[in-house]
């Protein structure tokens, strides 16, 4: 049975102690009855890939035989800003995939068939996770999509912070906040501001204000949001459904912005030994009509309340949404509920400047 609430605390350590990343990838593998899995990262300073170590050699040896340049699978999942967890079949028709000589190759060595999470981060970094399965054992089930699913947007942020660590430990706070390249702070078990790189520390006090009982936010709905994740880490029990990341309201002379929550747990807290969590925050450009993929990532929403966000942030209403996406107007008014309470609005009018990048 694939449970995806007893991965998250080793995703978070992976995200430090980036060493633990190839038995994430194969501890996951288990339940998902896969091959093995796979991460990709890059961004300006840095390109590198993990796997879990059954499956490193046959991603080694797809590299160097120049397949994986064959394969279009990455890049098509990325060109189709596909929401969550793909498949083959939702990138290729079966003639693409049975014309295709990469996909014989992946077959003879007892591969074919993928799970994959391939979605545009807001700092410009790619990430992409791929979980192989053998023809023989079938395609995924729906059941195990979205246990995949549910996380998503956890795998995506502990990739990011690791993704800008190029994969190499952490030796020091310090060096760690430098190296993020994001503005970056460690909190300590008192939610009080223990270290801050030089990108975070213009923040203070107009976004982020370091109190005296706890550091905080500003935007008053944005700090109610934190104290609620605090409350969580606190009880020390991370559930895959549960968003950590946070919307910051725009002010004039400064955009919106993302404040994502990683909490620090396993061998990272030997990186971190006196910190409970590091907040990462990025910036929201200005955007006409957000991507859905870009929207899920960002506030943890599931895709089907991205698509909804999406279609409010372009002006469409309710009855509209509904009939573009063929469901019900009271599924469509559900999926708003949890749009609202994960971007901290209440209105769709202030979700749709939110998301467009304007001041509220």
């Amino acid at each position: 049975m694939f449970d995806p609430d007893s991965f998250i605390d080793r995703i978070y350590e992976a995200a430090i102690v980036p060493e633990a990343w190839p038995d994430v990838l194969e501890a996951i593998s288990t339940p998902a009855r896969s091959v093995g899995g796979v991460l990709f990262t890059a961004n300006m300073h840095y390109q590198g890939w993990t796997a879990s170590p059954a499956f490193a050699p046959l991603f080694q040896d797809f590299l160097t035989t120049g397949w994986s340049e064959r394969n279009q699978r990455r890049q098509r999942g990325l060109d189709r800003m596909l929401r969550g967890f793909f498949t083959d079949l939702d990138l290729f028709s079966q003639q693409e995939i049975d014309a295709d000589p990469s996909y014989d190759y992946l077959r003879g060595v007892g591969c074919g068939i993928c799970a994959a999470l391939a979605a545009p981060v807001p700092s410009g970094d790619v990430i992409a996770f791929s979980w192989e399965r053998s023809v023989e054992t079938g395609p995924y089930e729906a059941a195990t999509l979205d246990a995949f699913n549910r996380i998503a947007a956890h795998l995506q942020r502990a990739a990011l912070i690791a993704g800008r660590l190029g994969l190499e430990k952490a030796r020091v706070a310090a060096e760690t906040m430098r190296a993020i390249g994001l503005p970056a702070a460690v909190l300590g078990h008192s939610s009080k501001l223990l270290v801050a790189n030089d990108l975070f520390s213009p923040l203070i006090p107009g976004v982020v204000q370091d109190r005296l009982a706890r550091v905080a936010f500003a935007d008053p709905r944005a700090d109610a949001q934190f104290e609620q994740i605090l409350a969580r880490l606190r009880r020390g029990h991370l559930v895959a459904d549960q968003v950590q990341s946070l919307p910051i309201a725009a002010q004039e002379g400064r955009s919106p912005m993302v404040a994502h929550v990683v909490p620090i747990k396993r061998r990272a807290a030997d990186v971190f030994s006196a910190a409970s969590c590091m907040l990462v925050i990025t910036e929201l450009a200005a955007w006409a009509s957000p991507q859905a993929a870009l929207i899920q990532g960002l506030f943890d929403l599931t895709p089907s309340e991205a698509r909804v966000a999406q279609a409010i942030a372009a002006g469409a209403q309710p009855a509209d949404i509904a009939r573009q996406q063929g469901v019900g107007v009271d599924t469509v008014r559900t999926h708003m509920k949890g749009v609202f309470a994960k971007t901290g609005t209440s209105r769709q009018a202030e979700l749709a400047l939110l998301l467009r990048g304007a001041v509220l």
